[in-house]
């Protein structure tokens, strides 16, 4: 009966896979699993680590969806932006709260932002920043999901005002 389920699940997840082989044409599903989703997040220098985390998490669909949604997301530095970002979470929140900081001007680096707009965005982040600290929850959230909302926050605001001077995106 077991097996029969794991026949069963992993038929589902190669169908599944399949249907999205047209959207993610663009890319190799080794690169998609390495470098999208929850594992690209956990283990960005790590492409092994990166899959079985995706694969375990979800059987990848997560990476898959992000893939989709956001494929510049996957490519072109975002997972060292990632890494950074969660690794240095409270001094770049310090940063936010003071409007400027080297751990902030490095983030805006990492996302390609010439150092011409770096007060101009920070600016901006300071005041998306203070609403997501307001938020109902927020305190609640652990630093991974402070961290992963934060690097959306940039990403958004990034592709919304600042695209024409950022690179990363």
């Amino acid at each position: 009966m077991i097996h029969k389920s794991m026949l069963a699940a992993a038929t589902a997840s190669a169908l599944l896979l399949t249907s999205y082989s047209q959207l993610a044409a663009a890319r190799d599903f080794a690169d998609i699993y390495t470098e999208c989703g929850l594992g690209s997040l956990i283990a960005p220098k790590n492409g092994a680590v990166a899959a079985v985390t995706n694969v375990t998490w979800d059987l990848g669909t997560t990476a898959i969806s992000s893939n989709i949604s956001s494929p510049d997301s996957c490519k072109g530095g975002q997972d060292k932006k990632a890494a950074f970002l969660h690794e240095t979470y409270p001094q770049i929140e310090k940063d936010l709260a003071q409007g400027e900081g080297k751990h902030l001007a490095t983030l805006l680096t990492l996302s390609g932002c010439s150092p011409d707009i770096h007060r101009q965005l920070s600016t901006a982040l300071r005041g998306d920043f203070a609403h997501l600290v307001a938020a109902p929850g927020y305190s609640a959230q652990t630093r991974y999901e402070q961290a992963k909302t934060l690097f959306d926050t940039v990403n958004q605001r990034i592709a919304r005002d600042f695209s024409h001077s950022c690179s990363s995106i």
